[in-house]
C-alpha cells in the first residue's frame, strides 16, 4: 500500500468492550481469547451490543438478527492468543420493520 486513510472515533457511551470498525466490507467486531470459542463469543457479544446501539434492538432481537446475517472469520492464531471477527455486511439485515 502506498497510502491508507484512517478515521478513529472514540465514544465514551458505547457499550462494547472490544474494538469495532466500519469498513467497505461492513461493520466488524473483533474478539480475542485463549481459544477460538472464547474469541468467537467475544466477537459476537460485540456485534450483539453494536446492533443494540445502532438499531435500538433489545438483546434477543439482536441475537436473532446476528444468527441470520453475521459471519465469523478467524483473524489470528499466534502468540497463544486467537482472534475472531464478526462481520455484518452492508444490507445483510433488512429494515427493523420487516419480519425476520
Amino acid at each position: 500500500m502506498d497510502r491508507v486513510d484512517l478515521t478513529i472515533g472514540l465514544w465514551d457511551d458505547f457499550p462494547i468492550d472490544g474494538p469495532v470498525a466500519v469498513t467497505p466490507a461492513g461493520w466488524i467486531a473483533l474478539g480475542l481469547g485463549d481459544t477460538l470459542d472464547d474469541a468467537a463469543f467475544s466477537a459476537m457479544e460485540g456485534m450483539i451490543a453494536l446492533l443494540g446501539r445502532l438499531r435500538g434492538w433489545d438483546r434477543p432481537t439482536s441475537i436473532a438478527r446476528c444468527s441470520e446475517a453475521v459471519d465469523l472469520r478467524v483473524t489470528q492464531m499466534v502468540n497463544q492468543v486467537v482472534g475472531v471477527h464478526a462481520v455484518l455486511s452492508p444490507g445483510a439485515i433488512r429494515q427493523s420493520t420487516e419480519r425476520l
